[in-house]
């Protein structure tokens, strides 16, 4: 008899768990899907389909299952998507496709995995939103809006990140104001902006450059002021090697995982487990290399997971203080694409980067007035725009408030908050931690939501490593010996 697992949150996470978790059962499993969207797949953030609007990755860390780094870009060769989109390919041999071909492919994935046929494990995909969950005997139930109960062996939430809200010093009142875009992901409304309004970008992440590259496409005019504390933007992917040979070689296999899940670089492990030890350490570390600060900050982002815990929480608090901007932006690099765009545009004075607090916003009919305070400044000064665009990132406290699933967990003191506040509390195995403290075997949590635990778990190549972690655990959790499944050969793994 198959293993029942309920799996909700349909989008990157939730897909590469179904699809992990079916090629390494030896047994077979009856996986359900849950997802309210339309699509299967896409999720929230690879739903766009604006042309500008790219991963911030190459497709070769966005496989969904981590073994075969390579089954993305082969699925992309596949379906002509390079021809279709030559711009998406660089001299490195790196490939920066559109957001929405990831969102096609999980599709895909999803469809290609309905019935595997090395063991008979199956997926079931379920149209509808979970608005509770509860133990009945030696099942977990998921409740949802249309009076459904699908029982399960095992519960394995993947809800992702909550949709964009304002958030404070901003009133919620003012999403409905006609020129407040609240959720910067809704495409349809970037492409409505007038192109001469005056457009205030609060936040200046790679949500920020999505759409400044949407408002220079549609030949905007008016002006983007893009407002962020420090004023700083993501950095762009690493440059050429001096007189290398192009194309680089490009990782294969399992080379992301095996990157990721290797031990922690040697000169951090080493370090006193303090901020400015570490700070100091990636220094040293840039300096050997003559100033590329690449390869060592990269080897502290793989390995963060492990590093992460060893921080004291203090010293994990005032990384969310004071650095988590300078590691963000060096973490979250812009497209080549992307950046080649904003770069044109700052350099043409459509688009303005400015170091500011934003004090207020309050509607002066159609026109949003905005109060900024500069570093420099005593006070905040009032500027007049047409249309703001919220990009200020994430908000756990409107996961949980626009959630009823997360809501249900925490009352039934399933779900708390982790340590720092900026995620959900799980332990290594990502086993939710309950009010009472105790682990439950057969809840899981992955994918953002565990930012406190691990540091960061945001990014498709991490999500997936941090679902291979767990896999093993899980099927013991179900009764199944054993995490590695008879594979299909090559050409079926290319057509999935």
């Amino acid at each position: 008899m198959s293993r029942r697992i309920v799996i909700v949150g349909g989008g990157f996470a939730g897909v590469s768990a179904a699809v992990q978790l079916m090629r390494r059962s030896p047994a077979p499993l009856a996986i359900t899907l849950i997802e309210e969207r339309e699509r299967v797949g896409p999720g929230l953030a690879y739903a766009t389909h604006d042309p500008d609007h790219r991963l911030n990755g190459p497709t070769w860390v966005h496989s969904v299952d981590p073994l075969d780094g390579e089954h993305f870009t082969r699925w992309c060769v596949a379906r002509g998507v390079f021809e279709s989109d030559p711009k998406a390919l660089q001299p490195s041999g790196s490939a920066f496709v559109r957001r929405a071909v990831l969102g096609a492919y999980l599709e895909d994935q999803v469809r290609a995995h309905a019935h595997w046929a090395p063991t008979g494990s199956t997926l079931h995909t379920v149209q509808a939103r979970v608005v509770g969950a509860v133990q009945r005997g030696g099942e977990l139930v998921a409740l949802t809006d249309h009076g459904q109960q699908i029982a399960g062996d095992l519960l394995l939430l993947a809800t992702g990140n909550a949709v964009p809200r304002l958030q404070a010093p901003l009133s919620a009142a003012l999403a409905a104001h006609p020129g407040v875009i609240e959720n910067p992901l809704d495409t349809a409304r970037l492409l409505n902006i007038p192109r001469a309004a005056r457009v205030l970008i609060i936040g200046s992440g790679l949500t920020a450059l999505d759409v400044i590259c949407t408002l220079q496409r549609q030949g905007h005019t008016g002006g983007a002021v893009v407002v962020s504390r420090r004023g700083l933007r993501p950095r762009p992917q690493p440059p050429l090697p001096p007189g290398a040979s192009l194309p680089l070689p490009t990782p294969g296999g399992r080379d992301n995982l095996d990157r990721v899940l290797g031990p922690a670089p040697d000169f951090l492990l080493q370090a006193e487990p303090t901020l400015r030890a570490w700070v100091k350490a990636l220094r040293a570390q840039a300096r050997h290399a003559q100033g590329n600060w690449y390869p060592g900050f990269d080897a502290l982002r793989d390995t963060v997971w492990q590093l992460w815990p060893r921080l004291p929480q203090a010293q994990q608090r005032r990384f969310l203080k004071r650095l988590r901007t300078w590691y963000d932006v060096h973490r979250f690099r812009s497209p080549p694409q992307t950046e080649a765009i904003v770069n044109r545009a700052i350099a043409n004075g459509r688009v303005q980067h400015r170091a500011a607090r934003l004090r207020g916003v309050r509607a002066d009919g159609q026109a949003l007035v905005a109060q900024l305070q500069s570093p420099r400044d005593a006070a905040a000064r009032e500027e007049r725009f047409d249309v703001l665009v919220n990009c200020t990132g994430l908000d756990v406290a409107a996961r949980t408030a626009n959630n009823p699933l997360l809501q249900s967990l925490r009352v039934q003191g399933w779900l708390q908050s982790d340590a720092l506040g900026v995620g959900y509390a799980v332990d290594a195995q990502c086993r939710l931690l309950g009010s009472d403290g105790q682990a439950r075997a057969r809840v899981r949590l992955v994918g953002p939501p565990t930012l406190g635990t691990f540091g960061d778990p945001g990014g498709a190549m991490y999500i997936a490593a941090q679902i291979h972690r767990i896999v093993p655990d899980v099927l013991a959790t179900l009764g199944i010996a054993g995490g590695n499944a008879p594979q299909a050969d090559d050409a079926v793994l290319s057509a999935a």
